[in-house]
C-alpha cells in the first residue's frame, strides 16, 4: 500500500510535469512573443523542479518515470484560454501556486537531508518568484480577478434564485409561459439588484483603495500624471465588477427559463434543474482547476447547493397549494 509521504512527492513530481506541458503547449499557441518567451522560461523551471521531485521518488522508491502529467487538466486550461485568454487563465493557474508553496513548506520539515532542504527552498523561492514574472508581462491581475470573481458570483446566483423562484412556482402555477414570464420578471428585477449592490460594494472599496494611492503618491512622491492613471484604473473596476456581475447574473438566470418557453409540463422543471446543475458543476469546475484544489468536490457541491434550493423552495409551493389550496391554473 501507497504510504502518505509516496503520495505526496508523487503528486508534487505529477504537478510540476503537468504545469510545465501546459505552459509548453500554451507558449507554442501564443503570437506574443514576451508571453511565449515567459511562459517557456515557466516551463523550464517547472521542468527542474519536476527534476527534483523525480529524484527523490527513484531514490526513495524506485519509481517516477512512469508518471505522466495530467492530461484533463491541460486539455481543460487550454480549452479555458479560447473564453478567458491566455493571461487569465495562466494568472488563474498561478493562484494555485500558493497551495504549492504551503505543501512545500510543510514537506520541507520532513526533509533531514540539508542538500535537499536546500533544493526545495530554492524550488519555494522560484514558485514565489512566479508573481514577479507575471507582472514584468503587464498583467493587472487584480482586474482580471475582479471579473472572473463578479462572473462567477453573478452567475451562480442568477443560478440559483432564478430556479429556486421557478421550482416554488411550479407547484402552484400549471401554464409555464406564466411561470417563464414571473422568472423573467425575477431575473430582470435580480439583476438590478445584484449590478447596484456590486456597484455600491466595489465603490466603498475602490474610494479606500483610491485615498491609500494619494497618501502613497505623497510619501514617494510619485508623479501626478502616474497618481491620476492608478485613479482611473481603480475607477474603471467598479464600473467593470458591476457590468460583469449584472450581465453574468441574467445570463445564469436564462437556463432555469428558457425550459418553460415550451409546453412540456413538469419536465420543464426537471429540464431545468439538470441546466443549473450542469452549468454550476462546469463553472465551479473551472475555480478548482485553477485553484487546485478537488474538480469532483468544488462541482458535486455547487450542484447539490443548486438542488437543494428548488427542492426547499418547491417544497414550500407545494404546502401552499396542498394545504392553503393556492393554485393557479
Amino acid at each position: 500500500m501507497m504510504g502518505e509521504e509516496q503520495k505526496l512527492v508523487e503528486d508534487f513530481y505529477r504537478d510540476e510535469i503537468t504545469d510545465r506541458e501546459f505552459y509548453k503547449k500554451l507558449a507554442k499557441r501564443s503570437k506574443n512573443k514576451n508571453l511565449r518567451d515567459k511562459l517557456d522560461y515557466l516551463a523550464e523551471m517547472e521542468e527542474s523542479h519536476s527534476t527534483f521531485w523525480k529524484d527523490r521518488l527513484n531514490k526513495a522508491y524506485g519509481k517516477g518515470a512512469d508518471l505522466k502529467p495530467r492530461g484533463f487538466k491541460i486539455f481543460m486550461l487550454l480549452f479555458l484560454t479560447k473564453f478567458l485568454g491566455n493571461n487569465l487563465t495562466v494568472n488563474l493557474l498561478e493562484r494555485g501556486e500558493v497551495e504549492s508553496i504551503r505543501k512545500y513548506r510543510d514537506f520541507l520539515k520532513r526533509i533531514k537531508d540539508d542538500d535537499e532542504s536546500k533544493a526545495l527552498n530554492s524550488i519555494i523561492e522560484d514558485e514565489i518568484s512566479h508573481e514577479n514574472v507575471f507582472e514584468e508581462m503587464g498583467i493587472d491581475k487584480d482586474a482580471y480577478l475582479d471579473r472572473i470573481q463578479a462572473f462567477i458570483y453573478g452567475m451562480s446566483d442568477g443560478l440559483v434564485e432564478v430556479l429556486a423562484a421557478i421550482a416554488g412556482l411550479t407547484a402552484i402555477i400549471s401554464n409555464n409561459f406564466i411561470i417563464a414570464m414571473s422568472g423573467l420578471v425575477i431575473g430582470v428585477g435580480g439583476t438590478i439588484s445584484m449590478t447596484l449592490g456590486a456597484y455600491l460594494s466595489k465603490s466603498s472599496e475602490i474610494e479606500y483603495r483610491i485615498r491609500n494611492i494619494k497618501r502613497e503618491s505623497l510619501i514617494t512622491n510619485v508623479s501626478t500624471k502616474k497618481m491620476k492613471k492608478d485613479i482611473e484604473n481603480e475607477e474603471n473596476r467598479t464600473k467593470v465588477s458591476a457590468g460583469t456581475t449584472g450581465l453574468s447574473y441574467i445570463a445564469g438566470a436564462a437556463f432555469p427559463i428558457i425550459p418553460f418557453l415550451f409546453p412540456i409540463g413538469i419536465f420543464s422543471l426537471i429540464i431545468a434543474v439538470a441546466l443549473v446543475a450542469i452549468v454550476q458543476a462546469v463553472s465551479n469546475s473551472i475555480i478548482a482547476i485553477a485553484l487546485n484544489i478537488s474538480i469532483l468536490k468544488s462541482s458535486s457541491r455547487a450542484a447539490l447547493l443548486s438542488l437543494l434550493a428548488a427542492a426547499i423552495t418547491y417544497s414550500i409551493g407545494f404546502i401552499f397549494h396542498t394545504y392553503f389550496h393556492i393554485y393557479i391554473g
